[in-house]
């Protein structure tokens, strides 16, 4: 039993390996360019400046200096069938006003895969899918 948790850890972590090292506030990227972040593995991603545009219109001037670019989309097993999380107070704020959702807590939403299709379909390079048990 414990060598089988041990092995899903691994796994996770092999799995975002490509996760982010460094998320920058959106107001650093409308305001400073240079729009990519690198992953742990190396891999340079770009972010698109439409997409900052549309969320620097959502923002308030707070939030801007409060979102973190990417978004971190998490996989959540908590609860009944197959459902995704974005946590932190700004970052859940926007989603949830993206999404025309109602956040259930100050800091986090939780939604389903079509909501994630659709948050993908708006946000597709400021956004970034981790795994989490």
């Amino acid at each position: 039993m414990i060598g089988d948790a041990l092995h899903m850890d691994k796994e996770l972590l092999r799995l975002n390996i490509s996760a982010p090292v460094k998320r920058r506030t959106l107001v650093d990227y409308l305001d400073n360019g240079d729009l990519f972040y690198v992953t742990r593995d190396g891999n340079r991603c770009e972010i698109d400046a439409e997409e900052l545009k549309v969320l620097g219109d959502v923002c308030t001037e707070i939030e801007k200096m409060r979102v973190r670019l990417p978004i971190l989309v998490s996989s959540d097993a908590s609860g009944e069938g197959t459902a995704w999380r974005v946590d932190g107070v700004a970052e859940s704020a926007l989603v949830a006003r993206l999404l025309n959702k109602t956040r259930r807590l100050p800091d986090s939403i939780r939604f389903f895969n079509t909501d994630l299709h659709n948050l993908r379909k708006k946000l597709p390079t400021c956004t970034f899918i981790v795994f989490s048990v």
